[in-house]
């Protein structure tokens, strides 16, 4: 009976585990468990002298590898360690050598290979990925004779690394392989499931021999692995029938399960997920990262952002797209730019709305001088400037706002750089770009460049010492119309204020200023266009979105004011939009005249909700030390000494100090001193928790005490869930 399902085992049993397929006859040749090489040779620094444990290669990104040990090059996240780690001989008896590999990509420099003879028989790669993905090497031709297997890592480059585990024998072949689905196109969108984790592949999308979509994407192969559903937009195409051609794995189902829907497809509740920002705009599915393009037209506020439409981390890199009314009720719209297959594709080859490479960040505005020659009558166009990673800076145009086309007339723009700001200059009736650039002669800088025609392009001048993703405006200084100074802002959030005449810029001084604290939100970027001349930023959010559809986010609304301040330092205010306040409920509660002092030091109150804005001005009576204020968790303690909130500057006016809080599932924003300084600070762990309670304290010697002249705590509405 045991040699019956022995026998039964090894011609009809297979195993899976961690998406991996064994025979039940694989004969094991190092799974790297004992924590050691046993008798494989080392050559060079890469492998050290034993395994990398668990824990460790989980810590340097490591997924989907098996047990306790793992060969890893990838230490400390060094690149540079070279060498190359060897088997014993041992008998070939299977078809195939299977294993599971990470790492680099170079097939000529990191890799896999088995030696027959001293002679290659076939070696592997992997596909640029941390995560170990199973394939097999062919080896039949081989049987009855010695091998050894030789892992070898000789790249000191990016991905100049690589990772190996469960290396066995097999009679059973795995890994991936091309598959072609033709399917008519009835509804607008394509679903495509999602695995939670994997190796990326290409997908490639064509209908009538033009490229339609060229993502890469981990799909789940089965309806086990579903994570959840992607889509791609084929609204143009309805009626033709696409080629989906991709790489499934051996035994898979992927192919069945792509298909044709009106709207996405949402496992978990829409708009609703545990870390969903609730009066923040976020896309209803995959990673975000800068805004862009934004722009104001025709009574809309349009914002674009790089994204990834078929996973949760960065890659692909289209624009997505959303308009609002108001900068609070938002509606995602198809995504406006495509990433491209590279520079051999020829423009009529792809879709009118596909970049060269992929789209990075750039701007928008509406063609205010009629440049392309696409005005119709009042009606201006729909700009939108991208940096198109393969080509350079790339235009593309839209009369309806939803549907973008490349501007033909040329193709790049002539500028140098990437990044770019377009902004119309109306008392020279010219187009100034700011671009970034980095070479030997200036480092890093911003190129700035005019235009009459967006064709023809003169450099003007070369800012320097500045990082990525400008941004280019002009205000009023203290309200005064007739005082008006330009702000440059670069992707950490400083900035510089002076004057600009249409060719130079000129700082009032060298030293970069800072109001939203560096990196607490990062690529902001600014609506061009927008009415009465105001300055709207909206910067993108790093949040914590574990296990959900999607990842990342973005700030309040917030405008943007320039005040002189008490050293006749010009500096740049920023608060939420107006709008922001039509999202507030009936006030939870509203005290005044709360006074903190030594006796009583501390004020605690209750909170029954989730949403809330809060704003409160505290008073120093005296010389108190301190004043902390905590919703829920978050806490922080200001300095009247120095007039900080631990590194962040929030000068007191008359000896009061205006705060404003906005609390949302992911995130907290704190405008602080009447939006002198700015931080955004994420939930972490408790994200999408209840804050609980709200306190304020003070540290305040007998006779000085803190006196909270007002604080109203406001809840706020969803914007998601009103609508529904």
């Amino acid at each position: 009976m045991k040699l019956l399902k022995r026998i039964l085992l090894a011609v009809f049993g297979i195993a899976c585990l961690s998406g991996a397929v064994f025979a039940a006859d694989d004969l094991l040749i190092a799974d790297f468990e004992d924590g050691s090489y046993g008798g494989w040779s080392v050559e060079g620094n890469a492998f050290g002298n034993k395994p990398v444990d668990r824990e460790t290669a989980t810590r340097w990104g490591s997924r989907g590898f098996k047990g306790d040990g793992l060969v890893d090059t990838h230490v400390n996240k060094d690149w540079k360690p070279q060498g190359s780690l060897t088997s014993p001989d041992f008998v070939i008896q299977r078809d195939y050598i299977n294993l599971l590999i990470g790492g680099g990509f170079n097939r000529k420099t990191v890799g896999v290979r088995v030696l027959v003879d001293g002679e290659e028989a076939g070696r592997v790669t992997a596909l640029k990925s941390n995560h170990l993905d199973e394939v097999s090497i062919p080896v039949s031709e081989h049987r009855g004779k010695k091998a050894v297997i030789e892992i070898f890592d000789r790249d000191s480059g990016w991905w100049g690394y690589i990772k190996v585990d469960d290396i066995r024998q097999s009679d059973v072949k795995v890994g991936f392989e091309p598959v072609v689905k033709e399917l008519k196109v009835t509804k607008n969108l394509l679903l495509f499931p999602v695995a939670k984790s994997g190796v990326t592949r290409r997908i490639s999308i064509t209908v009538d021999g033009m490229l339609i979509h060229h993502p890469l994407a981990c799909l789940a192969m089965n309806e086990q692995e579903v994570a959840w559903w992607g889509y791609l937009d084929m609204s143009d195409m309805v009626g033709k029938t696409a080629k989906i051609a991709l790489a499934q794995r051996i035994g898979g189902s992927v192919v069945d399960m792509i298909e044709c829907a009106d709207e996405p497809r949402c496992i978990l509740p829409k708009y609703d997920e545990k870390f969903r920002p609730q009066f923040h705009f976020s896309q209803l599915q995959g990673w975000n990262n800068d805004p862009n393009g934004m722009v104001y037209s025709e009574g809309r506020y349009h914002l674009f952002w790089q994204c990834n439409p078929l996973g949760t981390s960065w890659g692909n890199m289209y624009w997505g797209h959303a308009s609002s009314p108001d900068m609070v009720n938002w509606t995602e719209h198809k995504r406006a730019l495509r990433a491209g297959a590279g520079r051999g594709l020829p423009l009529d080859r792809r879709h009118p709305s596909m970049a060269t490479g992929a789209c990075f960040s750039g701007s928008g505005n509406v063609d205010h001088n009629n440049a392309t020659g696409l005005n119709i009558g009042d009606k201006k166009t729909l700009l939108l400037f991208n940096s198109d990673m393969n080509a350079g800076v790339s235009a593309f145009f839209s009369h309806d706002g939803i549907n973008f086309k490349r501007w033909m007339q040329k193709y790049p723009l002539g500028i140098t750089g990437r990044d770019a700001k377009f902004v119309f200059h109306e008392p020279t009736h010219k187009w100034v770009a700011v671009s970034c650039l980095a070479n030997k002669e200036h480092g890093r800088h911003f190129p700035i460049f005019t235009s009459t025609d967006l064709k023809n392009w003169n450099l003007e001048q070369t800012f320097k010492d500045v990082h990525e993703c400008p941004e280019f405006f002009e205000l009023p200084v203290d309200g005064d119309l007739n005082n008006k100074k330009w702000v440059l802002v670069e992707a950490s959030g400083e900035y510089f204020v002076g004057e600009f005449n249409g060719r130079k810029f000129t700082p009032a001084s060298n030293k970069k200023q800072v109001t939203m604290i560096p990196r607490a939100c990062y690529a902001g970027q600014c609506f061009s266009n927008s009415p009465d001349s105001r300055v709207v930023y909206i910067g993108w959010a790093g949040l914590v979105t574990q296990d959900m559809p999607f990842n990342q986010g973005f700030t309040i609304p917030m405008n943007l004011t320039l005040k002189t301040v008490k050293d006749g330092t010009v500096h740049l205010f920023a608060n939420p939009v107006k709008e922001v306040e039509t999202l507030r409920k009936t006030a939870e509660f509203a005290d005044e005249t709360i006074e903190l002092d030594s006796g009583t030091p501390t004020f605690r109150k209750a909170l029954s909700g989730e949403l809330y804005d809060v704003c409160l001005t505290l008073k120093k009576k005296g010389s108190p030390k301190t004043a902390t204020i905590t919703v829920g968790k978050f806490r922080l303690t200001y300095d009247f000494a120095t007039e900080h909130f631990g590194k962040m500057a929030a000068p007191l006016t008359d000896g009061k100090l205006n705060v404003r809080i906005l609390v949302d599932r992911p995130t907290i924003e704190v405008f602080m001193a009447d939006g002198y300084s700015y931080h955004l600070e994420t939930r972490k762990a408790r994200s999408g928790e209840m804050p609980g309670e709200i306190t304020i304290s003070t540290d305040a010697p007998v006779g000085s005490s803190v006196i909270v002249e007002s604080l109203k705590v406001y809840p706020m509405k969803s914007i998601w869930k009103e609508r529904r």
